[in-house]
């Protein structure tokens, strides 16, 4: 990646979504927008106000709401790699089981 943060360099293809996410850093009140698209590897968020830094780690909560009942709140842990003017680029970290089962859902979510 180079200094300023943009150049694509993706090991994993994205899929384009839009689901409202909440992004969570330091001890500040949460960031509310857009997921914009995922991957196994990351995610592209639009935020309006981003005060984030390259290598900050940040916590996603990714809202979604199947067939009219409750949402599904999945969390996932993270590190700002990019900074496009439109949000954060994020690199997944700490995988685990859930996580897993959360993004394939997200996946499965994109395709219907």
């Amino acid at each position: 990646m180079n200094p300023t943060g943009t150049g694509n360099h993706r090991a994993c293809s994205r899929t384009p979504l839009d689901l409202d996410v909440a992004l969570f850093y330091r001890d500040r009140p949460a960031l509310y927008g857009k997921l914009r698209d995922i991957s196994f590897g990351g995610a592209l968020v639009e935020i309006d106000s981003v005060p984030l830094k390259l290598n900050e780690p940040v916590a996603l909560d990714v809202f979604l709401k199947e067939d009219d009942r409750d949402e599904h709140i999945y969390s996932l842990s993270a590190v700002v790699i990019r900074k496009p003017s439109e949000g954060a680029g994020l690199k997944f970290d700490d995988y685990d089981t859930d996580t897993i089962k959360g993004l394939r859902r997200l996946y499965q979510h994109a395709l219907t």
